[in-house]
């Protein structure tokens, strides 16, 4: 099976246990629409780690911001296996523009230094198909369409950088009228072409 398919079961997994946590806490009493981002980028690892088996995780690793001037950026985790490898990025999207810094981060991992930097953090020479994934969250069901068909809703549009990814979404819980708005995953997954340029270059 296919990662896109291995992990779309795996986040089915995750939306059904964030929910029951959430069914018994409240998180973030007398905010509207925001949990914290580690909140979120918890269930979406938990979900990675399931789609691929014998995960190894490390979690902000640094590397080259846009300065040059030394690793002063990072990525917010690398998850891999003996044969794939994702390099995942992760935001809370309660307004449009986070679509954007999130493309941004996208562009910023498809940069030739930092694609070879994460190649060079692995000492054992084990050519693994390198995957990109941006993870989100997002409220109300006509955003999480928006998301996954890239057509605009209002004001969220989606960044021509997301627009060629493989993009789908999740419910957690659905729209029960007032203070819940239906909450849902919304992510992609995209080859890592960059990176795999650099594994063949490699002798």
């Amino acid at each position: 099976m296919e990662l896109k398919e291995r992990l779309r079961n795996a986040l089915k997994v995750t939306a059904s246990e964030f929910n029951c946590a959430l069914d018994c806490f409240d998180p973030s009493p007398g905010r509207v629409n925001t949990y914290p981002e580690r909140m979120l980028s918890y269930y979406y690892i938990q979900a990675l780690v399931r789609a691929l088996p014998h995960t190894d995780v490390f979690l902000e690793i640094p590397v080259t911001g846009k300065s040059g001037r030394g690793r002063d950026n990072h990525i917010d985790a690398l998850i891999f296996n003996d044969h794939e490898v994702v390099v995942a990025e992760f935001k809370v999207a309660w307004a449009p523009s986070h679509w954007v810094d999130l493309a941004r981060d996208f562009d910023r991992l498809r940069g030739r230094r930092v694609a070879q930097e994460i190649r060079r953090g692995f000492t054992d020479n084990r050519r693994r198909r390198p995957f990109v994934f941006p993870g989100a969250d997002c409220w109300y069901p006509e955003r999480a369409n928006a998301w996954k068909s890239g057509l605009p809703a209002g004001r969220w549009i989606l960044p021509k950088p997301l627009l060629a990814a493989r993009r789908d979404y999740l419910r957690i819980y659905p729209d029960k009228g007032s203070d819940f708005d239906g909450y849902y995953f919304t992510w992609a997954l995209i080859d890592y072409d960059e990176m795999a340029a650099y594994q063949i270059a490699q002798p």
